[in-house]
């Protein structure tokens, strides 16, 4: 395997200034990189990682804190834009799942501080924010969900502000029972506890049985979908945690022919409500994993929400 000393020695130029050209320092005039790097390709050089990472201080790769192991929408499009932003800032996106095991996230924390990656991104926490601001002291660190009093930088999705104008033009056509879905629970997160507020506030005598918590799937959206009418089947709409739970509920009224259906809300606006036509709140989540991207390579402290659109389909 060639090395710099190998490259130095085909080239006439230093090693110092091989390293350079390699490492893309500005020392080095535009053609002699050139010229090196072609010579590098052409012996097939590969770079020692390590060995970048002690001479520049940096890993180029973002440890990215993801909560489930298995398929979820909602995560899914989330990563896929974390792909994207970090490909075109020449960084590594290394997924470290946890499923809420608080110890695994300690663990990958640890590793943070030993400055296996630049930046970390939580998608979702299982510790409290207060124990990850401490990790702030070995680099950035940015979360997908507000982070409540603590001083770790987040990227989120207005989402209260969201529900309520829905809500309240809904009750001006006369619809007054409402349920919605969660991903965990009512109160799992901060982000959650304020959808569950939203809907306490407008909604006269709602309450957490007019929820249901640990949809992430379609099959749950079906299970949601028997529960709310097995409790209340004068249940007059329902708000589900992503398009794919909503598209369940409709499944099961539509097997079960169940009518009159009642109103079923997605979210992310993704194929499910293009495929099967029903209003959608669109949260944009592509945006929610670039720009969290982005915030942490910038190391700035910002608290940052990104609006919502309502969706609906002719």
């Amino acid at each position: 395997m060639a090395t710099i000393r190998d490259i130095a020695k085909k080239t006439g130029y230093s090693i110092s200034t091989v390293s350079h050209a390699l490492n893309n320092r500005p020392r080095v005039s535009k053609e002699t990189r050139e010229e090196i790097l072609q010579v590098a390709r052409e012996m097939n050089y590969i770079p020692n990682s390590k060995a970048i990472s002690l001479s520049t201080g940096k890993s180029y790769s973002i440890g990215i804190i993801i909560p489930y192991t298995k398929e979820n929408s909602y995560y899914n499009r989330i990563i896929t834009s974390i792909i994207s932003e970090c490909f075109l800032n020449d960084y590594r996106p290394t997924f470290l799942p946890t499923n809420y095991d608080k110890d695994k996230e300690l663990e990958y924390l640890r590793l943070f501080a030993s400055k296996e990656f630049d930046g970390l991104i939580f998608t979702s926490a299982a510790n409290d924010y207060q124990v990850i601001e401490s990790y702030l002291a070995y680099g950035p660190i940015v979360s997908c969900e507000d982070t409540g009093e603590s001083n770790v930088p987040f990227v989120v999705l207005e989402r209260a502000s969201a529900f309520s104008p829905i809500i309240e033009d809904l009750q001006k056509k006369g619809i007054k029972k409402m349920a919605c879905t969660f991903s965990r629970g009512p109160f799992s997160s901060l982000g959650a506890t304020e959808t569950y507020q939203a809907f306490e506030n407008s909604i006269e005598n709602f309450s957490v049985d007019y929820t249901f918590s640990n949809c992430r799937t379609y099959h749950d959206g079906m299970q949601a979908a028997a529960y709310f009418y097995d409790f209340d089947p004068s249940i007059e709409c329902i708000f589900g945690n992503s398009d794919e739970i909503a598209a369940g509920m409709i499944g099961f009224y539509t097997k079960h022919a169940i009518d009159p259906k009642p109103i079923i809300i997605g979210r992310d606006n993704d194929s499910w409500s293009k495929a099967f036509n029903f209003p959608s709140i669109d949260f944009h989540l592509d945006s929610l994993g670039s720009t969290a991207v982005k915030l942490c390579l910038s190391g700035e402290d910002q608290r940052i929400y990104i609006p919502s659109d309502y969706v609906e389909y002719d």
